[in-house]
């Protein structure tokens, strides 16, 4: 969003004599609002508006005018005004020209003359440009690898190009992109601030007059508007809607909109996240229901804290592991593969980065994990490394890993292929690699849960399960609840969100054999601990039947 008043001095140096700022309006003040559409940007007056002042729909450049307005920010009846309007080429040519159109916006009190030339403290003024500029959406290009025939979406793009006879040269242009409806807030401001006392976050919002005494703060507020809501402004457009909002705002909500703005410009300054990222939480805040977003909104802090709990207490285990007896090798390389073609996929696609963060940590430690559960042996030559079983895996163990691996391939190898097969027929792609990546991903994503199920398998040719803390499992429970929160509010490709439920589905399958076997207290857990480093005073649950 933008503020702007008018005046002559801004800054947190700009003070009266008497080294306090103080407020030219004072609270309760009536005023009018009016507003102008212009050319320009420059200050509007009686002698600029004949250059730069646009004639709209016959009536001169006053779009509009509204009254007996109260800079009180209380729920006071009739305080809060709209605006609408649709605006023709006949109206207004100089989006279709790719020109810029600027709205002069003016809170006047005392029946003062908003255009009057010079310094005036009866008037407040900002300015805000209702034409933004992006790219040209371009097509994917991708295509059914046997028919040729591309995805919807980049039909209707390509259709569109055509109409306007967009050759590939100009794909990569910079259209004009109009913003369809903008607030127009005046903040319930009125405080006296001491010399350099104005928070720094308020006072490049405010403008000051020769005193220093500082105007009505005007905040022409864009925050809520995304590049999904704005219009393409072309020849195939034959008017733009236009929607205006007048609001009185108190402090801390405007403090709020204008810091978080802030913080979202530095984020993409940085690069830690994209405009479609910020978009995209805009959308989940004016979208989702408010209960929904308010447990959502607790869950992501818990969601952060328990996945470092989960990577803290994987590492903390297989730093001190020396014996793999009861542990699924073969699932830890599984575990890589999948991971690692996942990692890939979220890359590939537009994901959220609290989602790609927790894979890309989550691949590196399982990698990490095979130097733990083999023996890994440096050559001097081609493969230059060798992986060994380590002793204690050569059991019963390994026996039971095996033959679950076994019989799950048998089921793995023909629904995969017949996932691919039907992927190529059906579906676009790039290219032939994209085909293998994104038949790969599926297939991880759609039989993933197959893959997890050889620690369930051992624990049932074992008749027990390893010693689980309380506390472990309550965390395990509610990560799990936390991620089916997650799956309905946080962007992420399909196959992703169907993949949350496939965990659930094994953690219920784990719940029943906690249930039905015994606990193997010499067994280590996947959090890292046997029985004996166990953290509990409450005692082990008596299972429902033991197993010898």
């Amino acid at each position: 969003g933008a503020g702007a008043g008018a005046g002559a001095g801004a800054g947190a140096g700009a003070v009266g004599h008497s080294g306090m700022s103080r407020p030219l309006w004072n609270a309760g003040q009536h005023f009018d609002l009016y507003v102008f559409l212009s050319s320009s940007n420059e200050s509007l007056t009686h002698q600029t508006m004949p250059a730069v002042g646009l004639d709209v729909q016959g009536k001169g450049a006053l779009l509009w005018h509204e009254k007996h307005l109260i800079l009180n920010s209380a729920s006071i009846k009739g305080n809060t005004r709209l605006f609408n309007s649709t605006l023709t080429k006949n109206d207004l040519h100089l989006p279709w020209q790719n020109q810029s159109v600027f709205a002069h916006v003016f809170f006047a009190r005392n029946g003062a003359d908003p255009l009057q030339d010079g310094e005036n403290t009866d008037v407040a003024h900002g300015v805000f440009n209702l034409i933004s500029h992006a790219p040209r959406p371009k097509a994917k290009k991708t295509k059914n690898l046997i028919t040729g025939d591309m995805s919807e979406r980049d039909q209707e793009i390509m259709a569109a190009n055509a109409k306007l006879n967009i050759t590939e040269e100009r794909e990569n242009e910079i259209i004009p992109l109009w913003k369809p409806e903008i607030y127009i807030d005046i903040v319930d401001e009125t405080s006296v601030f001491p010399a350099n006392g104005i928070p720094p976050q308020m006072v490049d919002h405010m403008k000051f007059d020769s005193t220093g005494s500082y105007f009505p703060i005007m905040h022409l507020n864009e925050f809520w508007l995304t590049k999904g809501m704005m219009i393409q402004v072309n020849e195939t457009v034959d008017e733009l809607p236009l929607q205006l909002h007048f609001r009185c705002q108190g402090r801390f909500t405007w403090l709020m909109v204008i810091q978080w703005g802030s913080s979202m410009q530095q984020q993409r300054s940085i690069g830690t996240a994209s405009e479609g990222d910020h978009d995209e939480l805009k959308r989940i805040l004016l979208e989702s229901n408010p209960v929904l977003l308010g447990i959502t909104a607790a869950v992501s802090l818990l969601h952060t804290v328990f996945d470092f709990l989960a990577f803290k207490n994987d590492i903390s285990f297989w730093r001190k592991v020396d014996s793999m007896q009861g542990l699924s090798v073969r699932s830890i390389f599984t575990n890589i593969i999948t991971q690692s073609i996942i990692f890939l996929y979220l890359l590939d696609n537009d994901t959220s980065w609290l989602i790609l963060l927790s894979s890309g940590v989550g691949l590196l430690i399982e990698i990490w994990k095979v130097k733990k559960a083999m023996n890994v042996q440096v050559l001097q030559q081609f493969p230059f490394i060798k992986l060994n079983y380590k002793d204690s895996y050569k059991s019963e163990t390994m026996r039971y890993d095996q033959i679950a691996m076994k019989y799950l391939s048998y089921l793995l190898y023909p629904l995969s292929l017949g996932f691919s097969i039907y992927s190529l027929m059906y579906n676009q792609h790039k290219s032939w690699w994209s085909w293998i990546l994104s038949s790969a991903v599926g297939c991880v994503y759609t039989f993933g849960f197959i893959m997890m199920t050889p620690q369930l398998f051992i624990n049932y040719k074992l008749k027990s399960v390893a010693h689980l803390p309380w506390r472990a499992m309550i965390y395990k429970f509610l990560n799990t609840i936390i991620d089916d929160l997650f799956a309905f509010v946080i962007k992420m490709p399909t196959l992703h969100r169907l993949s949350v439920f496939r965990d659930d589905l094994i953690f219920l399958i784990y719940l029943y054999q906690r249930w039905t076997y015994r606990v193997d207290k010499k067994r280590a857990n996947e959090y890292g601990m046997v029985a004996k480093d166990a953290d509990e005073t409450t005692e082990e649950h008596q299972p429902k039947q033991e197993k010898e």
